[in-house]
């Protein structure tokens, strides 16, 4: 109990005093209506988070709040000891909250003793924390059951005094005493500390938000005929937004085709609009108003951006207030330096913007654009210039970048942006081409490639280009050297003359050229300068990481074929790891790294896991084979080759028809790729010609097998499987004949090669 420092009074004569006229509506928490959409999930979720002390449900307006809470009550399977009280502008004063919040309880039975009742003497009492409070608490403490406190709208309450004392009931709430908190804006209350001390339970936007099953149950209640597939678009147009959909719902009931309209939905729509603009924008101090409107046409923004944008101070402070108010403000990081508006609001927004200061929308696209760039958003830049109409800016900055975003694997999104920006006449802009010209030859799309290069080739002195190329004719040669579209012999010569080109070792261009001539010398067949050339790319400081995969990959290959299989196993788990740190798995041209390691694992006798590998990464090529030639040429041969090795012969055909059309499709150069195909080939034909096993291995047999593949003598075997040493060898030969093998080593190779071990 809480030491009470006041005597008793009449509480029913306090009473008449000081009640309102709109008391009874204020104690009362709505009815439920039959057209509710029932909150089933919700109510559960608010009956586990009622065992906390204090619940908070905050979020914008038109989510739901007041009604979930009252369905709530109402839902209950024995009726719930609440005070309720639903909180106004009148109520931001400690006399009138507490003489409202003490009579809600008094209806709810909790009985006042004269202290607590010494509340409604005076609007400006003093010392009501001393003298009132632990009247209430003690009240409280009396109920024989749970009891709960119920403040409806408490973004009302905003005073200092209020907040410190609605803090001081939460401190010493008694054991079954729960106070529920429902407000469009987080309190001035120090959530912190009761988050950390486990005292509170939030429901917020994202809790509040319709699912598909209560935004169909809604369409329902006024009988929109709204399909499935209409209702989860609505849901996600409106972001869940209760509100919204309630609105929706009365526009499309005046609609022949409910899921055409859909498709037309907005935050344009006038319902929308009219209730954003007269509940939320108009309700705002003229600088609050203008900064919303403003910055509605961005998509995410910061307290710095805003600033930069507006050409003013102070967007911190906005900011602050608005996600304090929930005034549709989405936080984008756990940090909340970013933020979003909720798309319907932001379109209303962006709406009177567009209405009312047309003529202003190129500057700010041209401000954040500028801020954007300055603070490598490269992204966010981009789109600014294109939605401002700054082509060049645009331009500009994709010519620069585009490598990087190609090498984190977003080929597609450079691909998109010169779809945005359109054809540009080389000759106006040799750099954008060149630009074109590598994303054609990433994505296989010779037809534009042969175009652009033909383009290209009457303005090859120009440069040095934006994205750090010496200049047009170094562009041409790396793509033609290190794509190969053109055949061997092109590909060789234009890889030569890159290397010529590119002599900074500071430039990522200079790894790239000495990959491309790399990749041709182990083509062709020359191991030691292929292997010269990849080392010096591959552990080039500043070469990107698709560069590096490529050559790491590469060097395995040319390791293992000249019998430096543990070196080539190191090369192709170190391409492996790029590929997995960047997150590249997706990425096609990250192929060659499971190559690599696939042919590693075979030569260490792991033939599943190897198989599994390069069927990875042949998955990754299947979708666009035509991605460059040579990666998926090399995958078929080294598939083809652990395909033999594990006795799936029927594949390992298929592989080497596939390699076969591939190598006759150039007609010089292909000499020593032809040899490689003639070796698998020629193995391939010894397999399918080898005779049955004359008989299955026994079980002993296939243990003795097993242990032939250690160091181990006949004696040590006989010793690990407790036989003579006479036994084991009358096995080993009955191992040997089964297999058709000659030596020790011949019959392991055989049984790995028939998967017997």
């Amino acid at each position: 109990m809480i030491e009470d420092h006041a005597g008793p009074i009449d509480a029913d004569d306090a009473l008449s005093r000081s009640v309102d006229p709109f008391l009874e509506a204020k104690l009362h928490h709505p009815l439920v209506r039959e057209d509710w959409v029932d909150r089933a999930r919700l109510r559960i979720q608010l009956d586990d988070a009622s065992k906390r002390p204090v619940v908070l449900i905050s979020a914008a307006a038109g989510y739901g709040k007041t009604t979930l809470v009252a369905q709530w009550l109402a839902g209950g399977q024995s009726e719930r000891r609440a005070a309720w009280v639903s909180l106004d502008a009148g109520d931001n004063d400690p006399g009138r909250l507490w003489t409202h919040i003490c009579t809600a309880l008094e209806r709810a039975g909790c009985v006042m003793d004269g202290g607590a009742a010494d509340r409604l003497v005076s609007a400006n009492i003093n010392g009501l924390r001393e003298r009132v409070l632990p009247g209430i608490v003690n009240a409280l403490a009396a109920v024989p059951d749970d009891i709960f406190i119920l403040l409806d709208d408490f973004h009302f309450v905003s005073d200092a005094k209020c907040h410190g004392q609605v803090e001081f009931l939460i401190e010493n709430l008694p054991a079954r005493a729960h106070l529920v908190i429902i407000t469009r804006a987080d309190p001035g209350l120090r959530l912190g500390r009761l988050r950390a001390s486990g005292s509170v339970a939030e429901i917020r936007a994202r809790d509040l938000s319709f699912d598909d099953l209560e935004a169909s149950q809604m369409m329902a209640l006024e009988q929109v005929p709204l399909s499935s597939e209409g209702v989860t678009r609505l849901v996600e147009r409106t972001e869940g937004w209760p509100a919204g959909i309630y609105l929706a719902r009365l526009w499309l009931a005046e609609k022949t085709d409910p899921d055409e309209a859909v498709r037309q939905f907005s935050g344009g729509n006038r319902f929308i609009g009219d209730y954003l603009t007269e509940e939320v924008l108009s309700q705002h101090a003229p600088e609050t108003r203008e900064f919303i409107v403003t910055m509605s046409f961005l998509e995410r923004f910061s307290a710095q951006l805003c600033d930069f944008v507006r050409q003013t101070t102070g967007s911190a402070a906005i900011l602050h207030e608005l996600e304090r108010s929930n005034l549709f403000l989405i936080p984008l990081d756990e940090d909340r330096q970013w933020f979003r508006f909720h798309h319907l609001f932001a379109a209303v927004a962006t709406g009177e913007l567009e209405a009312d200061h047309p003529d202003r929308i190129p500057e700010l696209h041209a401000r954040a654009a500028q801020w954007f760039r300055d603070h490598d958003h490269i992204e966010d830049a981009v789109h600014h210039f294109l939605a401002g109409g700054d082509t060049a800016g645009a331009s500009a900055l994709v010519q620069m970048h585009w490598m990087s975003y190609v090498d984190a694997g977003r080929a597609a999104t450079v691909r998109g942006w010169l779809d945005a920006l359109g054809t540009t006449p080389t000759a106006a802009d040799p750099a954008s081409a060149v630009t074109a010209a590598w994303v054609a030859a990433l994505f296989g799309d010779t037809e534009n490639l042969t175009h652009l290069l033909m383009e290209l080739d009457e303005v090859r002195d120009y440069g040095p280009l934006p994205d750090g190329a010496r200049s047009v004719e170094s562009a041409i040669a790396m793509i033609k050297g290190l794509f190969g579209y053109g055949g061997p012999t092109e590909m060789a010569h234009s890889a030569r003359r890159a290397v010529e080109l590119e002599t900074d070792g500071r430039s990522p261009y200079y790894a790239l050229a000495r990959l491309a001539l790399g990749h041709t010398a182990y083509v062709a067949g020359d191991l030691d300068a292929a292997a010269s050339l990849l080392t010096t790319a591959a552990y080039n400081e500043v070469a990107p990481d698709l560069i590096q995969i490529l050559s790491l990959a590469t060097l395995s290959l040319v390791e293992a074929e000249r019998g430096r299989q543990q070196q080539s196993g190191l090369l192709a788990r170190a391409a492996m790891r790029i590929v997995d740190e960047k997150r590249l798995r997706s990425m096609p041209h990250a192929s060659l790294a499971f190559t690599a390691l696939g042919q590693a694992q075979a030569a260490d006798g792991n033939l599943e896991a190897a198989m599994d590998s390069l069927e990875e990464g042949l998955l990754l090529r299947r979708p666009q084979p035509e991605q460059g030639p040579w990666s998926v040429l090399h995958h078929l041969l080294a598939t083809a080759r652990v395909a033999i090795a594990s006795g799936r012969l029927a594949q390992a055909q298929e592989l080497a028809d596939a390699a076969a059309e591939r190598v006759t499709r150039f007609p010089d150069g292909m000499g020593e790729m032809a040899s490689r195909l003639d070796a698998i080939q020629g193995a391939l034909r010894e397999r399918l010609t080898e005779p049955d096993l004359e008989a299955p291995l026994t079980g002993r047999e296939l243990d003795v097998l097993r242990l032939l593949q250690g160091s181990l003598s006949l004696h040590d075997i006989g010793r690990e499987l407790f036989l003579s040493a006479n036994t084991v060898k009358t096995h080993t030969n009955a191992v040997y004949r089964k297999l058709g093998a000659h030596s020790r080593a011949e019959a392991v190779r055989l049984a790995r090669e028939s998967r017997l071990i």
